[in-house]
């Protein structure tokens, strides 16, 4: 029974936790939407904790807040993200040239919108475009962003163009039929990788509130 007991108490606890601080992810091509609800937090607070976080990570000269609007409950910001990539496609001859400028498309400008309400924010996290020099591959990469899984059109456009290149590189069909064949997994991983970044920036956001919501009263 007092075993009965103890398990009940911590289902109980981990339900309060959970729904203090629930949240849920719309996943899109391109976009990923965030509601994150923040129990016994008003409007204005939840403003004043978001803008400290922006304050903190948004600080290069190339970040622009395009809107700040307490009365609204609306922040609008330009910024720029960073992936790193580990699954590559292949590193001999022509293939590492054109792995060395697939890795080299790792910065993207996107547009974070933030929506207040008591207790609760959205944010709408959306990349825009690339933001590496362009090297002939940024358009063709950017194509192949599908965060709500691989997009087969886009894909076998980018084998298309890989099999033009290595063919006047006079790479044998074989081989170019087995570096396609690795063009997907290496997309899979930039698409999910993508997706674990801007997660991980938007739960940043929610921890720092409960962190900063822990000390208010001190």
């Amino acid at each position: 029974m007092k075993k009965h007991n103890i398990i009940l108490f911590l289902s109980l606890l981990l339900t309060t936790f959970f729904s203090s601080y629930s949240q849920e992810f719309e996943i899109k091509e391109k976009k990923v939407i965030g509601i994150f609800e923040i129990k016994n937090k008003n409007k204005s607070e939840l403003y004043s904790n978001i803008n400290k976080w922006i304050s903190i990570n948004y600080t290069s000269s190339k970040d622009v807040i395009q809107m700040n609007d307490k009365e609204s409950g609306t922040i609008i910001i330009k910024g720029i993200n960073k992936v790193n990539y580990t699954n590559k496609i292949t590193t001999k001859g022509v293939f590492k040239s054109i792995q060395e400028h697939l890795v080299k498309v790792n910065r993207f400008n996107h547009l974070i919108e933030i929506n207040i309400k008591d207790n609760k924010f959205r944010i709408i996290y959306a990349l825009l475009k690339v933001n590496n020099k362009d090297y002939g591959w940024n358009k063709i990469v950017f194509d192949c962003i599908s965060l709500n899984g691989i997009n087969e059109v886009e894909l076998e456009k980018f084998n298309l163009i890989n099999d033009a290149i290595l063919k006047k590189g006079m790479i044998n069909k074989k081989k170019r039929e087995k570096f396609n064949s690795l063009s997907k997994p290496f997309l899979n991983e930039m698409n999910n990788t993508i997706l674990e970044n801007i997660k991980n920036t938007m739960n940043s956001l929610k921890n720092s509130i409960k962190i900063t919501g822990s000390k208010d009263d001190w």
